[in-house]
């Protein structure tokens, strides 16, 4: 008969995918997780609909879907509210399930959350809390939890820039004048004139000079908050980067203070400047007790809340410079976790990566065979920039596990969903406005207007699964009178289902159900689901809806133009350049099931043949720990996982 485990330590490696842990085991490259493997269960993962990070990640802990949980997807409307307005599903007052940890504290055990997702603001019972993930590097909208602003690059060349507009800025060098102390330059020294970030917060103004230092032309830069040469934030060459640089920069919530570095990728004679500016992480309070974050920022460094995709896509940066970035967060997670385990008391012991998620959205079009993206030739190359990220996160593990006693410690690796490659965006809004469901007009800024007065559907952002209808009695704007509800449930569904991909003409939405009917997608009528929309959909792989109508501009033959909302029904994916990898299919697809690897007192050595459901996890635990069940919980234990408990 076997002790029960007296500790939990569960590792969310988010997006982690069964066959790629399966196949870089057996390479030998996971030795960590292998081990896990060898002594535990194993088992594939069916997850939430949709299979998206945050709604899954709160079933893991709670055992909750959407329905009761109480939250839908990436974001959240609630009742009452505009259909325009959402909250991010990452704040965990959003959250209506009990949790593991908010058991455990039931019952005297102690918790530590380092990094983990729906748990911001800071606050947890009975416990030590490090960080908390996570809002997405979106395209389509800058909302940080932590960080000030993105990142930015000042060049002498234009640049894309598909995040945040107006990151990327055209600078002009002319002859430094008015310094002083400045070192001695061969050629005529240069300057440019800088604001970090030059968008979205109020930055630091900086002084760059751009010098010969030996004769053979431009090969190094100063940057300074003044002319005052002797005095720089940064002096790079090519190649290098600066410390951290702390400031206190101005936000709609007031003065904030915040760290970012300086890159100079690129300087020379012509004069060419390509100077990178990191995201600007927060440099204040990130843990609880506060008086840690002192000691977690010595023992790991400071908390990055996101990884920068976007500065490799608009081509700003290689694909190491990304996969650098990448290392850093999986050293910051692994150095982290281990002070937790290390310094404080425990019982419960939940930490986050996000490293294997966002390569997979960049590159997993590149090694999908299905996918147009494939390229045999490249492939082995893609694949190994995903491998890497993989065995980083497995050397995490490693170091990880040496804090803990694997006699007494139930061990759970888990992800939250699966991944398929992407093809192409429908722009959900524009299919919408021509089936007469919605009615806009793009501003001068192309920023859409929509008249409610003539809308009768919206969308929950980002445009996934969920579809609101514009109900009289119940939103500020309803036109919809209660008895044509069903009448415009249909329509909103019709409209779904005559989607087509322009090239191969198949239907692009696999499943679109009325409200009523969305136990079907395991989505139950419980306290959350007031939050859930009046029609539920489904993506086929390969798709992701685009929130936005782009403005096109239509000229005539004597130069003169007018803006109109552009007719674009789909935008393409390209690899390298936007995401082609997406988690948006009904999840009980083989591409989106997650992975689990449990192992400890208690477990039973199997290879499981059926996916679990993503609910049954909780309860599982709960059972094996001897603990309550989370009082939400809708899954039921895994009788075959445990094994011989007294």
């Amino acid at each position: 008969m076997a002790t029960r485990p007296k500790k939990l330590l569960m590792l969310g490696l988010d997006a982690a995918l069964p066959d790629l842990i399966r196949r870089f085991a057996e390479e030998g490259n996971l030795p960590n997780i292998a081990r896990l493997m060898s002594r535990g269960t194993f088992a594939r993962v069916m997850t939430t609909f949709p299979p998206l990070t945050a709604a899954a990640w709160a079933a893991i802990t709670s055992g909750a879907g959407p329905g009761t949980a109480g939250i839908p997807s990436l974001m959240v409307h609630l009742p009452g509210e505009p259909l325009d307005k959402w909250h991010t599903s990452f704040d965990r007052r959003m959250l209506k399930a009990e949790t593991l940890w908010e058991t455990g504290a039931r019952v005297n055990k102690r918790t530590l959350l380092v990094n983990w997702p729906v748990t911001w603001p800071l606050g947890v019972e009975n416990g030590v809390q490090i960080g908390a993930s996570l809002n997405p590097p979106f395209r389509y909208f800058y909302m940080p939890l932590w960080d000030i602003a993105s990142s930015s690059l000042f060049a002498t060349e234009s640049y894309r820039c598909n995040q945040v507009p107006g990151r990327a800025v055209l600078v002009t060098p002319t002859p430094a004048t008015g310094w002083s102390g400045l070192p001695k330059s061969s050629s005529t020294a240069l300057e440019v004139q800088i604001d970090v970030p030059p968008t979205y917060a109020t930055g630091m103004r900086y002084h760059v000079a751009i010098l010969d230092s030996a004769g053979k032309g431009y090969d190094q830069v100063l940057v300074c908050r003044t002319k005052d040469a002797s005095a720089p934030v940064a002096r790079l060459r090519q190649g290098e980067r600066s410390d951290w640089i702390t400031e206190t920069f101005g936000t709609p919530d007031g003065s904030r203070r915040g760290r970012f570095y300086f890159h100079l990728l690129q300087v020379d004679g012509t004069p060419r400047l390509k100077l990178y500016a990191s995201a600007i992480n927060t440099a204040e309070n990130f843990c609880l007790p506060p008086e840690i974050t002192a000691d977690v920022t010595q023992a790991a460094g400071p908390y990055m809340e996101v990884d920068d995709p976007w500065a490799y896509m608009d081509g700003w940066v290689s694909i190491d410079f990304y996969l650098d970035q990448l290392t850093a967060h999986s050293e910051w997670w692994a150095k982290a976790t281990r002070y937790a385990l290390t310094s404080q008391p425990w019982h419960l012991a939940f930490s986050w990566m996000g490293t294997i998620d966002h390569v997979q959205h960049v590159l997993y079009g590149g090694i999908d065979r299905r996918s147009h993206h494939f390229d045999e030739k490249e492939y082995p190359t893609i694949l190994g920039y995903v491998r890497r990220v993989y065995q980083e996160a497995d050397i995490g593990i490693g170091k990880i596990l040496e804090a803990v006693d694997l006699d007494e410690t139930l061990v759970c690796c888990v992800s939250d969903h699966g991944f398929s490659a992407l093809e192409r965006s429908p722009y959900l809004k524009f299919h919408l406005a021509r089936a007469g469901l919605l009615s806009f007009t793009l501003d001068d800024r192309g920023e859409m207007v929509v008249d409610w007065s003539k809308t009768r559907a919206f969308p929950l952002e980002p445009c996934h699964a969920h579809i609101f209808v514009n109900l009289k009695g119940r939103d500020p704007e309803g036109v919809v009178d209660p008895e044509d509800y069903r009448k415009v449930q249909e329509e909103i569904i019709d409209a779904l289902l005559a989607m087509r991909d322009p090239d191969t003409g198949e239907h692009v939405v696999s499943l679109a159900v009325r409200k009523e009917e969305a136990g079907t997608l395991g989505v139950f009528r419980q306290q959350g689901f007031d939050r859930v929309g009046d029609v539920l959909f489904a993506l086929k792989p390969s798709y992701m809806a685009n929130p936005f109508v782009y403005p096109v501009d239509v000229r005539y033959r004597d130069g003169t133009a007018r803006r109109i909302a552009s007719p674009e029904e789909f935008e393409p994916a390209v690899l390298h350049r936007t995401f082609t990898g997406v988690h948006l299919a009904l999840p009980a697809i083989p591409e989106m099931h997650a992975a689990l690897v449990l192992a400890g007192p208690g477990v039973r050595h199997l290879d499981r043949r059926q996916p679990v459901n993503i609910v049954d996890i909780a309860p599982t635990l709960a059972h094996i720990l001897g603990m309550p069940v989370p009082a939400h919980a809708e899954g039921s234990i895994l009788h075959d996982v445990p094994e011989g408990l007294v």
